[in-house]
């Protein structure tokens, strides 16, 4: 709790100690959007009163962000709160209607994204930006490639350049394949080896560990320290509050387009945030216990090759199984050879008893299982089409008849959706790719209930999501076991396995490591059968 007892009613006071190592703390932190004490000149950012329109909504008013050399600065808030916009001004892709920055002192504005690389200020998006058919060498330097004394591309160069980066990230990959052919967290990897490359003086961070396990948010969190002890400024977005306390110096909390605190993170608690960010105090959430019917979806042996092998589960209607493991453990792989988009080499699986092989989605969809992917972006939006439109495309036969669509049908079905899910938009006609990330992840929720499912599979149901998103999600999903369906659940974070499922199955290296009940599943215990012969 700040000193001064600004947090909201209950609050209390949670000192967290952070190594020292970790914690490049220019001299001086105070209150307020700057250091006190200090001038304008010992700042590396300093913005004041950032505002921002469009048409008559105002989605930024009067914020101010400043950032020290050597300085994490965490920016919090519930998705829509404006951390995107401020975001997207300080990398240059909108432009300010009122306010100012400085860069060391010096006023700039900043006309393009080039404009802002220029400066020194690199922003790395929630949404990978790599050309997919590119090697990791020429995703790196894309744009700045490296030449010799004749003008010729310095291949060697910019080789010896990516292992070098590559290595300080501990990233094992293979440099010259395309990137398309890398996991999602490898490239995730590879965009901050990417942003490193061009001696960024500012780093924006936007949400860089949505997608990486414990191990590579070490590893990342490492790298940042590196950085700061260069002198280097991290503005860092993250919806995973215990990430705050963990690298951050102070931390600023948007909410409505509005700055609501900056303080020093040691001076704050967990309560002192969330009540900043939603403006009011937060309700703690709690599982509940359900009954659990017949077998519904059953693995036996399930195997495909170079993915995972024998694996063996079930899950009940009514029942919430999560999948838990570290990224590259299979889990994915195992999601999808349910859906049928992967082939299985062996093995048997049965819906209600009987056993089953799909041809692809399409068949899945028919016997009544539906899979939210973890890539919303690659495998679920339809980012230039109408939020009516992704809500219903893979299911457009529940809504025709005799060949035609009936859009009283449709449309009522996604009203009833928006409504339940509570999708924030200005209409059902609105375009899906201008929805916060969290509102794009419940409109493919409710796409998934089009085709009825008895079977849900929800991979990394709420990656990107702010906190308050999160908690409908999860009501969300224990809403649908309530109900009878069978569920089955991949998180990375072990939190959120813990909290949703009854049981929890754990993979290494393709293979079922653990089959945890609720009541002995801890992250410990986890994190042992995730990581231990």
């Amino acid at each position: 709790m700040p000193r001064n007892g600004s947090a909201g009613a209950g609050a209390t006071s949670r000192r967290r100690s952070i190594p020292a190592s970790n914690r490049v703390r220019p001299p001086g932190f105070g209150r307020g959007a700057t250091m006190r004490g200090a001038t304008m000149t010992d700042l590396l950012l300093d913005a004041r009163g950032l505002t921002k329109r469009f048409g008559d909504n105002v989605v930024l008013r009067d914020v101010d962000l400043s950032v020290a050399p050597g300085e994490v600065h965490a920016i919090v808030g519930e998705n829509g709160a404006g951390k995107s916009t401020l975001i997207k001004i300080l990398g240059g892709v909108h432009r300010a209607d009122g306010g100012s920055m400085r860069l060391e002192g010096r006023e700039i504005s900043l006309s393009s994204p080039q404009a802002a690389l220029d400066h020194g200020i690199v922003v790395i998006h929630q949404e990978l930006s790599l050309a997919p058919h590119l090697t990791t060498v020429e995703n790196i330097f894309l744009g700045h490639f490296l030449r010799n004394a004749f003008g010729m591309l310095d291949h060697r160069r910019m080789r010896a350049r990516t292992d070098e980066l590559l290595k300080r990230l501990s990233i094992d990959i293979d440099p010259t394949i395309p990137v398309g052919r890398l996991s999602i967290a490898q490239q995730q990897m590879i965009e901050i080896a990417k942003a490193i490359s061009v001696r960024a003086k500012l780093l924006i961070l936007d949400e860089p560990t949505a997608v990486l396990d414990a191990n590579r948010v070490d590893t990342l969190f490492e790298l940042i320290g590196r950085l700061k002890s260069e002198g280097i400024g991290v503005v860092f977005i993250s919806h995973h509050l215990e990430e705050i306390f963990r690298i951050a110096d102070r931390v600023t909390v948007l909410r409505d387009g509005s700055r609501t605190g900056t303080e020093p993170v040691r001076d704050v608690d967990h309560d002192w945030l969330v009540s900043r960010m939603i403006g009011r105090e937060f309700e703690s959430y709690t599982s509940k216990q359900r009954q659990r019917g017949e077998v519904v979806l059953e693995l036996e042996g399930l195997s495909s090759e170079g993915a995972f092998e024998a694996i063996s589960l079930q899950v009940r209607a009514g029942e919430i199984v999560g999948l838990a493991g570290l990224i590259g453990a299979g889990r994915t792989e195992v999601a999808q050879a349910i859906f049928g988009v992967r082939k299985h080499s062996g093995g048997t699986m049965r819906l209600n008893g009987a056993a089953v092989r799909l041809s692809g989605p399409r068949a899945a969809t028919r016997r009544g299982i539906a899979y939210v992917s973890e890539d919303r972006k690659a495998f679920g939006l339809l980012p230039n089409r109408p939020v009516r439109e992704n809500m219903t495309i893979s299911n457009l036969a529940r809504f025709t008849s005799f060949g035609v669509l009936r859009l009283s049908r449709e449309r009522a079905f996604v009203r009833e959706q928006i409504e339940e899910l509570d999708i924030r938009l200005s209409g059902m006609q609105a375009t899906i790719s201008t929805l916060s990330g969290g509102n794009q992840q419940k409109a493919l929720l409710g796409r998934a209930l089009a085709g009825r499912p008895k079977v849900l599979i929800f991979d990394e149901p709420t990656r990107g999501v702010d906190i308050g998103a999160k908690r409908e999600i999860y009501r969300f999903i224990e809403d649908l076991a309530e109900e009878g369906a069978a569920i089955l659940v991949i998180s990375s974070e072990m939190e959120e396995v813990i909290r949703l499922s009854d049981r929890i199955i754990v993979m290494r290296s393709g293979r079922v490591a653990a089959e945890l009940q609720r009541a002995e599943a801890s992250e410990e215990t986890i994190m042992r059968a995730a990581t231990m012969a």
